[in-house]
């Protein structure tokens, strides 16, 4: 079995703290890498541990409390700045996608990639 890694983005709940971001998680499996919940700062540990953005594939959003997804829109679109074009799968309350889907078209943003939602 290939070994994994989870690299901890934020994990703070509602309050941030000094040097602590809100719920994310970057799961890395087999050169594959999966990010669970994006809260706001997500983008910044990124950077800050040099993940590229382009390499995640899958997202899931395990609630749509403010913590766990208030960094989604803000990374799709740095996304869509640095040029994707593969698709995203992205999981999570069904929603999540009216959210996405108000946020674009109030900000007249159209992303160069497809995003595939599976919601429940």
């Amino acid at each position: 079995m290939d070994a994994f890694d989870v690299t901890i983005l934020g994990c703070s709940s509602a309050l941030p703290a000094f040097g602590r971001y809100p719920s994310s998680q970057l799961i890395h499996i087999a050169g594959r890498y999966f990010l669970v919940d994006c809260g706001e700062g997500a983008q910044m540990q990124l950077r800050r541990f040099s993940l590229k953005f382009q390499r995640i594939n899958h997202i899931f959003i395990s609630h749509l409390h403010g913590d766990h997804y208030l960094g989604l829109m803000g990374l799709l679109s740095s996304m869509h700045l640095l040029g994707r074009t593969e698709p995203l799968y992205l999981y999570g309350d069904a929603g999540l996608k009216e959210i996405l889907d108000i946020n674009n078209k109030h900000s007249h943003t159209t992303l160069k990639y497809p995003i595939f939602f599976s919601c429940s």
